[in-house]
């Protein structure tokens, strides 16, 4: 076999290093909602291990069905042995038996038995006497009445185990739903982190301006030389936030591709933001009673968390059910109906003789009884199924509580953001008429030093209060699409994300 060189590159090597590639090209140029979204779903290790535990689940409940497949069973089976005889002329008499079996056996889940024997049989008794052969073939069937219909625990733990699939899987798209919103959450910090830093430069870009001005006010006599050190310590500290906020911005540039899954060289790769801020333009003082509970009721029926809950509750009800059952006295009917045909002759020393080509028919009906089980792990089981629903129930009603006061808080918080971006915009406004006028009042010697880079901090502290108030307001959009539930598209099974709904939540009281 001819040997692989030194450093030869497998074709999955390949594979993941041209991915890497595409997806370093895919994000250099910048990225946008469609894309963090697309990244998140398609990279992200939650919903992967969400994937998988769906598939963990899939295996348990095929499990859990093992006690409802067909049995199939075949056996050989090869005797011989010696009976004793009185008054004979030999004291001992061979036997030899040479037996086929097959067997079939299947329980149904409403605790129905049903089972299957055919076997063929060649006896030769006596060294020198003639072989018969007989073949029997019968049918049974175990009818359970009163408390043994429905099955047992193993129908109970089928039926849950079938529960704990579908709750797993809307456990998925919940998880999904998270690592979406805290994408979307990581892009809008980012985003926030690029305009915090482009009002840091524009700060420190105002504040060399000042330097140069207060340069030639010295050099015409019309300030203090003094003042050059005022201007120049604005400008360096200035500087010095500006440094700090590219630090900020990269810490948020990796937030942000971890969060979408990606790996390293992708992330140090990546663009910078191309979705702006929702608009705010919008007044959303107008929620009414009616709205909120509207919302609250999308979210109790939309949350695949909850829904996941309320599965796991109804797999440990139907678990619980079952477990009662094997604590339960029983009564069954078993029918069995059987043939048997007996061909050749049996002839020994003993006289013994059957009729050639004889058969028969054969039956049986009979009632079984079983009292009330006094098996500690039946009744282990019962207990411990009881608790487990009980259990279920109190998690379903408090995760229910708890989203409700979630939606409740999210529509408040998107109100005040609102409030708070519409003021933040105003102040932006009226401290750039503020810087403008000072700049001009300081060219006449009409302001001092101090006016003006107090104006100049008005405008940085407005423009990043702005920032805040437009993070917020983001946020809370995000926040609300996630506690109602419908942050996420399922229809048809997929699932997906429309890049519009996240900046938007459709309320009628909300008016442009």
């Amino acid at each position: 076999m001819q040997a692989k060189p030194v450093g030869a590159m497998t074709p999955a090597v390949v594979l993941t290093l041209a991915l890497a590639a595409q997806a370093q090209v895919r994000f250099a140029g910048g990225v946008d909602i469609a894309d963090v979204v697309s990244g998140v779903l398609a990279g992200s290790p939650d919903i992967e291990q969400a994937d998988l535990a769906v598939e963990v689940s899939a295996g348990a409940r095929l499990l859990a069905a093992g006690p409802f497949d067909l049995q199939l069973s075949t056996a050989l089976q090869l005797a011989r042995t010696r009976l004793p005889l009185v008054n004979a002329r030999n004291p001992l008499l061979d036997s030899e038996t040479v037996e086929t079996r097959t067997s079939a056996r299947k329980s149904f889940r409403t605790g129905l038995i049903v089972s299957s024997d055919v076997s063929f049989a060649r006896i030769r008794t006596g060294t020198t006497g003639p072989a018969t052969g007989q073949v029997d073939s019968w049918v049974s069937v175990r009818i359970p009445l009163a408390a043994g219909r429905g099955g047992s625990a193993a129908a109970g733990d089928e039926r849950a185990a079938q529960q704990s699939v579908t709750a797993s899987r809307l456990e998925r798209d919940h998880i999904a739903a998270r690592a979406v919103h805290d994408a979307v959450l990581a892009y809008w910090h980012y985003v926030a982190a690029q305009e915090r830093l482009r009002t840091y430069v524009e700060s420190a870009e105002r504040a060399q301006r000042l330097v140069r001005e207060t340069e030639v006010l010295i050099r015409a006599d019309e300030r203090p030389a003094s003042d050059l050190d005022l201007v120049a310590g604005n400008r360096a500290q200035k500087q010095t936030v500006a440094t700090a906020a590219r630090q900020t911005l990269l810490d948020a540039k990796y937030a942000l591709g971890i969060a979408m899954g990606l790996g390293a060289g992708a992330v140090r790769t990546l663009g910078a933001p191309l979705t702006a801020f929702p608009a705010t333009a919008f007044d959303c003082s107008g929620f009414e009673t009616e709205t909120r509970a509207a919302a609250v009721r999308s979210a109790l029926r939309e949350r695949r968390d909850l829904a996941a809950l309320r599965a796991r509750r109804d797999g440990a009800r139907l678990a619980w059910e079952g477990a009662l059952r094997d604590v339960r006295s029983r009564w069954d009917v078993v029918t069995r109906f059987g043939h048997t045909r007996v061909g050749g002759r049996a002839g020994s020393e003993a006289g013994v003789s059957f009729a050639a080509g004889a058969a028969g028919l054969n039956g049986l009906v009979q009632v079984q009884y079983e009292p009330v089980a006094t098996n500690r792990a039946a009744r282990g089981r019962a207990m411990v199924g009881a608790a487990s629903h009980r259990a279920s129930v109190a998690a379903v009603d408090d995760l229910a509580r708890r989203i409700e006061a979630s939606v409740l808080v999210a529509i408040e918080a998107l109100d005040n953001a609102v409030q708070e971006a519409l003021a933040a915009e105003e102040a932006v406004r009226l401290s750039g008429r503020t810087v403008l006028t000072e700049q001009e009042k300081f060219r006449l010697g009409l302001a001092t030093l101090f006016d003006a880079i107090l104006a100049e901090d008005s405008l940085t502290n407005a423009r990043l209060q702005r920032t805040t108030a437009r993070l917020r307001f983001a946020a809370a959009l995000l926040r609300l699409r996630f506690e109602t539930g419908t942050l996420l598209d399922l229809a048809a099974g997929a699932v997906s994300v429309d890049a519009i709904r996240i900046g938007a939540f459709g309320v009628e009281e909300c008016r442009p």
